[in-house]
C-alpha cells in the first residue's frame, strides 16, 4: 500500500498524529497515512536539530528501537516514532516492511525526462544528435567484412591495375628480357614484330631496321594472295621464314630483318631453346638451351654458335 504522495506533503504530520492515536488496525493507520516524503538516514544522530513538519524521516539503524529501521516524524518540538511500528528493508525497489506487511514508500513514475539519466557500466543513454546520426546510417552499413585470405578468381581488372592468369604467369616467367640479345643489336631504332602461339606465348620475334611507322597486322605463314583488305604501310610477320613484309600501296615489299628469334617451350610451359638470328653478310645463328630443377626453377642457360 502506497504511503507516499509528493504532491501532497504538508498533510502528512496530521495524517500521522491521526494514525498513531488511532485504535484500529495496523491497515488501518497505513491507509491513514496515504501522502507524504520521507527522507533516509543511517543513523538517529544524524536527524536535523530542527526537523521540517510534513516529512517522514527514515531512521536506517536505530539505537533505541534494537538497531530496527524506524519511521520518525516531526512534531515541531520533537521527533516522534509513527504508531511504534518496525520498520525493515524489503527486498523490491522503493519499498518496506511495516510490522511484517509490505508498504510502498516510492513508487517509479511511468515517464520521466531522459536528461535525469546517466550512462551506466552496460548501457549509455543517447543524445538527440546520436540519433540523428544513427537515422542517417544506411541498414546494415559496414555489415561486410573483407576475408583474410581469398581466391584470386574474384578479382576483375581495373583501370590501372589487372589480374593475372596462371597462363600468363607461365608466359611471364619464360619471356627473357631484352639484354640477353641486346649486345646483337646496335641500333637506335628499330621494330620489332612477334608471334604468339595459342596459349600466348611467344614463337617468333623479328627486329627490323625499317621504323617507319605500321600497323601490324596477323602472323602469317604464307604471303596473301591479293592486297585487298590492306592499307599502305600495313605489315605481317611471315613466321614460317622469319620475314615482314609491309604493304606500300601497290605491292607487298620485305623489311630488312636485322634479328630473327625462335622459341621453343616444352608442356610445362616453360622456355627450353632459343635461337636467334642476326642478319648481315652472313647470318651469324647463336642458340640458347634453358635447363631448369625439379621444382621448375631456371639454373642454367648454355649458349652456343650454330
Amino acid at each position: 500500500m502506497d504511503i507516499v504522495s509528493y504532491s501532497k506533503a504538508a498533510k502528512v504530520e496530521r495524517e500521522v498524529k491521526k494514525a498513531r492515536d488511532s485504535y484500529t488496525s495496523l491497515d488501518g493507520r497505513l491507509d491513514a497515512v496515504s501522502v507524504g516524503n520521507v527522507i533516509s538516514i543511517s543513523i538517529k544522530t544524524e536527524l536535523p536539530i530542527i526537523g521540517e513538519t510534513g516529512r517522514l524521516y527514515l531512521v536506517q539503524k536505530d539505537s533505541s528501537n534494537q538497531n530496527e529501521p524506524t519511521m520518525y516524524t516531526y512534531t515541531g518540538v520533537i521527533y516522534v516514532k509513527v504508531g511504534g511500528d518496525r520498520v525493515t528493508s524489503h527486498t523490491e525497489n522503493g519499498a518496506v516492511n511495516l510490522n511484517g506487511s509490505k508498504a510502498v514508500i516510492y513508487t517509479h513514475p511511468d515517464t520521466h525526462d531522459a536528461d535525469m539519466l546517466t550512462d551506466g557500466k552496460m548501457n549509455v543513454i543517447m543524445t538527440r544528435e546520436e540519433r540523428h546520426k544513427l537515422l542517417n546510417i544506411d541498414i546494415e552499413a559496414n555489415h561486410y567484412t573483407h576475408p583474410d585470405t581469398h581466391s584470386a578468381d574474384i578479382i576483375v581488372d581495373g583501370e590501372t591495375h589487372v589480374s593475372m592468369t596462371t597462363a600468363e604467369r607461365r608466359r611471364l616467367s619464360t619471356i627473357d628480357p631484352w639484354e640477353i640479345y641486346s649486345d646483337l643489336v646496335d641500333y637506335a631504332d628499330v621494330v620489332t614484330y612477334f608471334a604468339f602461339d595459342e596459349e600466348g606465348r611467344i614463337i617468333r620475334q623479328v627486329v627490323t631496321d625499317s621504323y617507319t611507322e605500321q600497323s601490324v597486322m596477323e602472323p602469317m605463314w604464307t604471303i596473301p594472295s591479293s592486297t585487298d583488305s590492306y592499307a599502305e604501310n600495313d605489315a605481317f610477320l611471315l613466321i614460317s621464314v622469319g620475314e615482314v613484309y609491309r604493304y606500300d600501296g601497290n605491292e607487298f615489299v620485305q623489311l630488312s630483318a636485322i634479328l630473327d628469334a625462335i622459341y621453343e617451350y616444352d608442356d610445362e610451359g616453360r622456355m627450353i631453346a632459343k635461337s636467334i638470328t642476326t642478319m648481315g653478310s652472313t647470318p651469324i645463328k647463336t642458340n640458347y638451351t634453358y635447363v631448369y630443377d625439379s621444382s621448375g626453377n631456371r639454373i642454367a642457360v648454355k649458349k652456343y654458335q650454330g
